[in-house]
């Protein structure tokens, strides 16, 4: 599937799920590898095109060949997409540990196998656990032989090996909103690594990759009076660009913490957990109470601290902040979903915040707020 997007082409692939932007000339040559063009007749074609040494032509068609055939032999994940035997579904969950949250108003059990499966999600929802002996939903993750299985309510829903372990918060999350905003897998458009910032009347994410300092801005604007809703996690459901609350703990690294402190005191007696060998943090509870706050994003917001530069905030083409937001994003992989999608994209801007100034970087941010 294929959209025009300007000059560019944003170009999806089912079998991997993946997206890309293509511009000429690489778009002339992937649109005819598509057409199953043998290489020699594309290259021959692209040397009388654009007026390029044959042999230079063949040596970009192979390569994009090459990385389209790479790319489109990876799996997607589709749900239910594994095999599930009786043994694992009838396996018991040798119940390292057992809590009860509570999500909005609904109650659920959650059991974890080992402490290593404990730590994925305990350490972000624990400020919503509670004393209870009932529960609307179970679940549970636990390791059978070499894979990590996910079951709720005794179905199983995923199984994932050692390697793919990465995956399996992100997929825990979708239920847990499923349950919280009364959804089903197939309402929802997609999921965006960002945080969700309100004011009631509308929403800005600020996406980042690791380490950028989006967690640490979205507390400062909280601390300002501004909502929180997700810290990490931001589902979109099919109908609407509305950021869906997640009450997910907001994760601190150390090295915010000298700052974060002033405005969180609670921070110091909270726990730190060892995410990754490299990385520790603390976190800070998300309010539970505050899952009915949707508002419209029409912006996103790359952030980066970087103390080389004192403030920068340049409004970025669509093409541009496309590329960046691709990277951070997960659609279902369903022609539907990413007909939807396409369709929806050119309704948000972009912006890139590069800073170390905060206090003039927040105050800009309050102003595009304040701007209807």
């Amino acid at each position: 599937m294929k959209r025009k997007i300007g000059q560019s082409y944003l170009v999806w692939l089912q079998n991997s799920n993946l997206y890309f932007l293509l511009e000429e000339p690489a778009w002339y040559v992937f649109s005819r590898v598509a057409k199953r063009y043998k290489t020699e007749t594309i290259a021959r074609d692209f040397s009388h095109r654009y007026s390029v040494d044959l042999a230079e032509s063949l040596t970009f068609v192979r390569d994009i060949r090459a990385r389209t055939e790479k790319m489109n032999q990876m799996k997607a994940w589709v749900e239910g997409d594994f095999q599930s035997s009786s043994e694992i579904s009838n396996f018991r969950n040798p119940c390292f540990s057992s809590a009860y949250y509570i999500l909005g108003t609904k109650v659920i059990r959650f059991t974890y196998g080992n402490e290593l499966l404990e730590r994925y999600i305990r350490p972000l929802i624990r400020h919503l656990e509670i004393t209870a002996n009932d529960a609307v939903a179970h679940f549970e993750l636990f390791e059978y032989e070499d894979e990590v299985v996910f079951r709720l309510n005794n179905e199983i829903v995923d199984v994932w090996t050692k390697q793919e372990s990465h995956l399996v918060k992100g997929r825990v999350f979708i239920e847990l909103v499923n349950i919280l905003h009364n959804k089903t897998n197939e309402d929802w458009l997609m999921t965006v690594h960002a945080a969700a910032v309100t004011n009631e009347k509308k929403t800005i994410l600020f996406s980042a990759s690791p380490g950028s300092g989006k967690s640490t801005f979205s507390a400062l604007l909280q601390s300002r009076g501004f909502h929180l809703i997700s810290d990490d996690f931001v589902p979109f459901a099919k109908d609407s660009l509305n950021a869906y609350p997640f009450p997910g703990a907001m994760s601190v690294k150390e090295g915010a913490m000298g700052l974060l402190k002033n405005y969180y005191p609670e921070l110091e007696g909270q726990p730190l957990t060892q995410v990754t060998p490299e990385k520790k943090v603390r976190h800070i509870p998300i309010a539970n109470e505050k899952m009915d706050l949707l508002f419209p994003v029409s912006e996103i917001v790359f952030i980066k601290y970087d103390q080389a530069v004192e403030f920068e905030l340049e409004e970025l083409d669509f093409t541009q902040g496309l590329r960046l937001l691709l990277q951070q994003i997960w659609v279902p992989p369903k022609p539907e979903n990413v007909e939807i999608l396409f369709d929806k994209l050119e309704q948000l801007s972009f912006l890139q915040l590069t800073y170390s100034d905060t206090d003039r970087a927040l105050e800009t941010i309050e102003d595009i707020f304040a701007h209807e």
